[in-house]
């Protein structure tokens, strides 16, 4: 989907979602206007509702890395889009792995989940 509004808006598109899966996209075949970070929609997806909401961001705030989709359609005259963009996503990055590495040391402090008995199943009925 956030192909599909970039082109028709000739703007880049930020797709938030809970579970790692967010991406920016960018036009595939139009050149980026001489201010691009004017031009930028974000979506989030909300699972449970299965819903797109409109997020504002905040000015220079960290973004998603560019679709892989992207880098093998676009065109030579969109090329440049990401180019304004590189150190936000580089953020984006290093916070994301900042929170890995913190998710991993606190799932060290928990107890291993119990498979074999039954008693832990019976949450989910």
């Amino acid at each position: 989907m956030g192909h599909l509004i970039a082109c028709a808006y000739d703007m880049l598109c930020i797709d938030l979602t809970r579970y790692g899966f967010s991406e920016t996209f960018f036009p595939l075949r139009t050149a980026p206007p001489p201010n691009p970070i004017d031009r930028n929609i974000c979506v989030g997806w909300l699972a449970k509702s299965r819903h797109f909401v409109q997020i504002y961001l905040k000015p220079g705030c960290p973004i998603p890395p560019t679709s892989p989709e992207w880098n093998l359609h676009h065109t030579e005259l969109a090329k440049t889009w990401p180019n304004v963009f590189v150190d936000r996503m580089h953020e984006f990055e290093r916070l994301k792995n900042i929170d890995k590495i913190s998710n991993a040391e606190k799932s060290k402090l928990e107890p291993p989940i119990d498979l074999a008995g039954d008693s832990y199943f019976h949450v989910f009925i």
